[in-house]
Order: C-alpha cells, then structure tokens, then sequence
C-alpha cells in the first residue's frame, strides 16, 4: 500500500491545476446554460470540481516520463528522455499474467496491487462520473469515455518513453464499466444526489 500511496502524493500537486481550470471555465459554463436555459442541480458543479480535481492528477501522474514527479518533489530537476523509447506491448494478457507469476514469485505485492487492481480502480471514477454528468447515462457511454481517456493516455505515452501496454487499456476499460456500476448503485441507493447532479431545461417536468 505504500506504492499506492506515493502516486497519491504525487497527484496532489498536480490536482491543483484541476482546480484552477474548474475555476477558470465555470463563468463559461454558466453563460453557455443561462443562454441554452437549462437548470442544474447543486451538486452538478461539486461533482465537476471533484471529476476536474482527479482528471488533473491522473493526467499528471501517466502523461509525464517515469520519475517526473520523484525528482520535483525532491527538489532536482526530472529526466526528460527522448520521444519513443518505451516498450509497447500489443498482445493482451500474455505479458501481464508473466509479469504477475513474477511479482507473486517474489513477494512484489505493492507493484501487484499497482499494475493489476491498481489499474481497474484508478478508472472506476471517469465510469461513475460519466454516468453522474449524462443527460441520458447508458453503460457503453461510461465506458466508450473511459476507453477514450485511456486510449489517449496509453497513446502518449509513447512520446515521454513510458510503456505503452495494451492491457493497460483492457484493465482501464474494465474499470469504467465497474465505474458505471457504481453509479447504478449509488442511484439505487440515493436517487437525490443523482438528481442534484442532473440538469433539466427550464419549465419541463
């Protein structure tokens, strides 16, 4: 867990930038349905903040070279290496399920929990947002975004020399449609906070 932890440090920061661009695109936002007519809930813009707040994080976390972030936080300045130097991997499973019997074999938990569950969990949020923010939430919209958000992150990747791994995507997709499942849930269980998440024109029922 504390390899976990560490990406949690490094996301912080960087987590910030979300905030200042919810800040900045917020009178946009207003303009755009004060012209269109359309009503939100209280909770539409705490969900925005909170899906702007991890998006910056992530991004920061997976579109910059490997050790970026360690370097910054000590204060040294980060390796940049050139463009296209990372491994690709475009066979599903077979790499992976190797790299596992590898960390099981040598008792590599963190880096299991990171690379395996890690990355099933760190998409469930663009799943369960997706589903939050939708006029009309459906389970492949979920997750075609997250498969989206994913593709582009795996895609780039290649430009700051960061493995490139098709089931990287397979596990982020996953965790999309997972994410999706916990919307369901939580509109099951707390249909008002769905609804003040929502948006409605103004005067329909």
């Amino acid at each position: 867990m504390s390899a976990v932890l560490h990406y949690v440090v490094q996301m912080a920061l960087p987590s910030l930038l979300g905030v200042l661009l919810w800040g900045i695109f917020y009178p946009v936002r207003k303009r755009r349905r004060e012209s269109r007519g359309i009503s939100v809930g209280s909770g539409r813009e705490k969900a925005l903040f909170l899906l702007f707040l991890y998006t910056a994080g992530l991004f920061a976390l997976t579109l910059t070279p490997a050790g970026f972030w360690d370097a910054v936080l000590q204060g040294k300045p980060p390796h940049l290496p050139p463009a296209f130097r990372g491994s690709v991997n475009l066979i599903p499973i077979r790499q992976s399920w190797a790299l596992l019997r590898y960390y099981v074999r040598n008792g590599l938990w963190d880096a299991v929990w990171v690379n395996f569950p890690g990355n099933v969990i760190m998409f469930l949020p663009f799943g369960l947002f997706s589903g939050l923010l939708s006029d009309r939430p459906r389970w492949w919209k979920s997750t075609l975004v997250t498969f989206g958000v994913s593709l582009f992150i795996e895609c780039f990747q290649l430009l700051v020399s960061r493995g490139t791994d098709v089931d990287d995507l397979i596990l982020n997709t996953i965790g999309g449609l997972l994410g999706h499942g916990c919307f369901l849930l939580l509109r099951r269980m707390d249909p008002g906070l769905v609804r003040r998440c929502g948006k409605t024109q103004k005067g329909s029922i």
